[in-house]
This record gives structure tokens, C-alpha cells and sequence, in this order.
């Protein structure tokens, strides 16, 4: 699933391609999106013109210059796609579920082959209260906590601190892979239980979420099957993972090989010589070299 890097990566792009381009032909399929059919939204959708797009955990907010919001959520497979003018839209695709022609040419199609993702209008003073966004955490890179913030909202958590980070409700936006890397960098084993974790643990993560995060918006997100940028291109964080899907190699901070576990119905991957059962007294943090970008 698409994690806060990769939604952010197409927030970027998108505000480079979509903010005064007004819609004059939107056409959907069939197919529904989740619980949700789309065979209203075109009515909704033309003669809009966007404005800037904004973000929330892994909600995509793409705002109408008229008051509106156009809803988004990539869930498993989604991906927004951008033909400029001049570029012709790949046809081959069967999995399109919307494509928007716009006024002054272009093309921007939403692509889903797993139809977990969500499209639909929202008022936006109406967006506090929708269901899908009141009950969202806060969004780690716009509302920064540290580490006191952080241990006093996991104050008597009985669950574990993989579990704990992945609550949407406890911080919007982080994901399978970005929790398991976080949880490597400040040598914090996932299965320890978030309320016992201590003030200098605490202190570690507010530190490393933030900055894991945006070193992944930094190379485009990961890529690992269907993820790409509105140009269709992959994320490129992959060779900087430490230990998300590299079960079996060598930790790259103590050659002991990593394991795989899992998690309610999630692989967490770690160390188990750097990422102790046992709180520790203050590791080193462990963090990538850099490589360069592929060209």
C-alpha cells in the first residue's frame, strides 16, 4: 500500500501539472472503488476547475478553486497517471476508473487494479467531519511531536509499538514499511509494548519518523509492484531500506541476517542482535549511506 512518501511524492507532482486546469471531460467505469460506485461523479467532476492539492496521512485532498474537494485514497494499487498535452495516454491500461480531459489539454487518469482506493466529492467544510478523515492522527510532517508528545499519547498502550505506529489514529500516515525502518533506526525490537517504551526511545522515534519519511519523499517513495509516480515512474527509496522484504541478508549494521515476523496479519522485519526484547542504554542510531539517484 502507498505510505505517506509515496502519496506526498504525487501531492508534489500533481501540484506541478493540475491547479487552474479546468475539467471538460470526465468518464468512469463501471467498476466500483471500494463500497462505492462511480457513476455520479462526472456530473460532479466537469467544469471544475483545481486548485492546489494537499495531504493528510495517505489521503490525497485535491481541492476545487470553487470550495469543493475531490477525495483520494490510493489503498492497495491505486496511482494517479498525467499525460501533458501532446503525450498520448497509454490505452493498453484496463484498470482505469477515472480519466479527466482538461481545458487547456492533458489528461489525468486513476488507475487501480485491486479497486481498494476511494473517489468521491466532499464539501470541504465538511471534510473535519468526514468519516474517513476525524478519527486521522496527526500528520507527522505538517504536525511535528516530540518525544514527551509522543510517549504521552502512548501513555498505558498495551500494545506493541509496530501495532502502536501503524494506528492511523495515532499518527496519519505511516505504514508497513516506514514503521519497520523507523523501528531499526532507534534499535527498538516491534513487539515491545508502546507504553513501556522510555522517555530516550521516545525521544529517538521523534527524531527518525519525520526524517524516514522525507529521505523516502526525497527518491519518490518505494517501489515494490504497482506504486509509480504520476509520470509512471518507481519509487526510488528501495536500496536505502535497512530492512523491510530483506529477510535472510546481512543487517548492514551487524551482519546478523534479518528475520521476518509477523504481526497482526503484517511482516515486520528487524535485527535481532540491534533491535533487543529489552530496552537498552542509548544506541547509535543506525541510518543508510547515501547513494546516488538513478538517472
Amino acid at each position: 500500500m502507498p505510505e505517506l512518501p509515496e502519496v506526498e511524492t504525487v501531492r508534489r507532482m500533481l501540484a506541478t501539472a493540475i491547479p487552474g486546469q479546468r475539467i471538460v471531460r470526465a468518464e468512469v467505469s463501471n467498476k466500483r472503488l471500494r463500497t462505492q460506485a462511480l457513476g455520479t461523479l462526472p456530473k460532479k467532476l466537469e467544469r471544475r476547475v483545481f486548485a492546489e492539492p494537499r495531504r493528510t496521512g495517505k489521503f490525497l485532498l485535491l481541492d476545487f478553486a470553487d470550495g469543493d474537494t475531490l477525495l483520494s485514497h490510493l489503498g492497495m494499487s491505486g496511482r494517479w497517471l498525467w499525460y501533458p498535452k501532446g503525450r498520448e495516454p497509454d490505452e493498453s491500461l484496463v484498470h482505469v476508473h477515472l480519466k479527466l480531459g482538461f481545458e487547456r489539454g492533458g489528461t489525468l487518469w486513476y488507475e487501480d487494479v485491486r479497486r481498494f482506493g476511494m473517489l468521491r466529492v466532499v464539501e470541504r467544510d465538511q471534510l473535519s467531519r468526514d468519516a474517513s478523515l476525524k478519527l486521522l492522527g496527526p500528520d507527522p510532517l505538517a504536525e511535528r511531536r516530540d518525544g514527551e508528545a509522543l510517549r504521552a499519547a502512548a501513555h498505558g498502550a498495551r500494545t506493541s509499538i509496530k501495532s502502536w505506529l501503524l494506528d492511523q489514529r495515532k499518527i496519519a500516515g505511516v505504514g508497513n514499511i516506514y514503521a519497520s525502518e523507523v523501528l531499526f533506526r532507534t534499535r527498538i525490537h516491534p513487539a515491545r509494548l508502546a507504553g513501556r517504551l522510555t522517555a530516550d526511545e521516545w525521544a529517538r522515534l521523534a527524531i527518525e519518523i519525520p526524517l524516514v519519511l522525507e529521505e523516502s519523499i526525497a527518491r519518490m517513495g518505494t517501489t515494490f509492484s504497482t506504486y509509480r509516480t504520476i509520470w509512471n515512474e518507481p519509487g526510488q527509496y528501495g536500496d536505502q531500506l535497512l530492512v523491510y522484504d530483506r529477510k535472510g541478508e546481512p543487517c548492514r549494521a551487524c551482519g546478523t541476517p534479518i528475520v521476518r515476523m509477523v504481526q497482526t496479519g503484517r511482516a515486520t522485519y528487524l535485527c535481532p542482535t540491534c533491535q533487543p526484547r529489552r530496552a537498552t542504554t542509548t544506541p547509535k542510531t543506525v541510518r543508510p549511506k547515501e547513494k546516488r539517484l538513478a538517472r
